[in-house]
């Protein structure tokens, strides 16, 4: 080094935050870069200086190993340096910070999926199928009604005997017109008219 300090390459206070830091250096690159040096021999050399300044200040760990150096004399850094210059043209348009990215496990992602299918198609092999569905009162497409006195619609549990069951084909407003064959009768609650389907006669 040449004497002067990190802090005085890139023009900064000692306690310059990161944002200035990186304003400096940015400043610095553009006014150094050797396409628009000079002398491109010295635009180098002053845009390596640079880039070391800003590679130690930039980084909170070696900005705090260098200040401590700064205070106590020169102290020996664990981490390996090199001797070439970086190359100012890539460091000129560097991003501030480097950031790596994550790394998602797909193989793990992959492999619990296909478990998760396989032991579904296991469970669906082997369940037995679960008793009809008892009547709730709300008519549906599907259900079976009986047909009450005043003429409203009741469910009721189908038989599986489609000569006896009477069947809900269409669920329509009150206002509308049951399509083809199939008999209008009024929901018991009220909420339109259910068009039933009747077991033709034997």
């Amino acid at each position: 080094m040449n004497g002067r300090t990190h802090y005085a390459v890139l023009g900064v206070r000692p306690d310059a935050s990161t944002d200035e830091v990186r304003d400096a250096f940015r400043r610095l690159a553009r006014q150094h870069h050797p396409d628009r040096s000079a002398a491109e021999r010295t635009g180098a050399d002053r845009m390596a200086e640079i880039n070391e300044a800003y590679r130690v200040l930039c980084d909170p760990a070696r900005r705090a190993v260098y200040d401590a150096s700064l205070r106590s004399g020169p102290v020996t850094s664990t981490e390996p340096t090199t001797t070439a210059a970086p190359d100012p043209h890539v460091a000129a348009t560097m991003p501030a910070e480097t950031y790596e990215r994550a790394r998602i496990p797909w193989r793990m992602l992959m492999l619990a999926g296909t478990i998760a299918i396989v032991g579904i198609v296991v469970l669906a092999q082997f369940t037995e199928p679960g008793e009809p569905a008892t009547p709730d009162g709300i008519l549906r497409n599907g259900d079976c009604v009986e047909i009450e006195l005043d003429n409203d619609a009741r469910e009721v549990a189908c038989t599986g005997d489609l000569s006896v069951d009477r069947v809900v084909r269409a669920f329509i407003p009150f206002d509308d017109t049951c399509p083809g064959l199939l008999r209008p009768h009024r929901d018991r609650l009220g909420m339109g008219v259910a068009c039933v389907e009747f077991p033709a006669p034997s």
